[in-house]
């Protein structure tokens, strides 16, 4: 009886254990963004996971917008801001990000537990706090990732849950000027 006990646990358990992405082209991402009193729905396509990754995004509110972003290999690799405006439209992005941090931020994080990092041309101190889990709804199963929760310790609205994935630290929530962005569901 015992031994029965101990499988159904493991196997109730399994779907919940955390566990590595793979994003990839045609990978979409749902956030819900929340800003003061009103929430919309950030979607964001994965159009292309080379050296510049491209992503199409639609936003339903405050003013419907859909465009397109390229993060450039700069970008994915030493961007210190970050850009959370999604207004509509094509955009390149070298020296800013979004939806991701950077390479060199992440490994800051990981080695120093601190990175500099700027918002809005606010640059602050990031402090990495712990470590822990995430439960999102990964191709509609419910899932848990490996994140890093870190924040501005001087008062600053800026908090981040970066997935603890050095090839892909992606923006799993975070809260910036007042408006939070929180990943609700992954397809891969």
């Amino acid at each position: 009886m015992k031994k029965i006990f101990t499988i159904l646990l493991i196997t109730l358990t399994m779907g919940l254990n955390a566990q590595a992405l793979k994003l990839k082209a045609g990978s979409v991402l749902k956030y819900k963004v929340t800003n003061g009193a009103e929430s919309y729905n950030l979607t964001v396509i994965i159009k292309s996971w080379d050296a510049d990754r491209s992503i199409d995004y639609e936003v339903t509110a405050p003013k419907a917008a859909t465009g397109n972003i390229i993060l450039g290999q700069a970008c994915l690799d030493n961007a210190t801001g970050l850009n959370n405006d999604f207004a509509g439209g094509a955009m390149s992005m070298s020296t800013e990000s979004c939806v991701w941090i950077s390479k060199a931020v992440y490994n800051s994080l990981k080695r120093d537990f601190q990175a500099r990092l700027s918002s809005k041309g606010q640059a602050f101190t990031l402090l990495n706090n712990y470590e822990d889990e995430y439960k999102v709804s990964v191709d509609g199963k419910p899932s848990v990732l490996n994140i890093i929760y870190a924040e501005e310790q001087s008062g600053k609205p800026y908090k981040y849950w970066i997935l603890n994935e050095e090839a892909n630290p992606l923006l799993v929530k975070l809260i910036d000027w007042g408006i939070t962005i929180e990943l609700q569901e992954i397809t891969q």
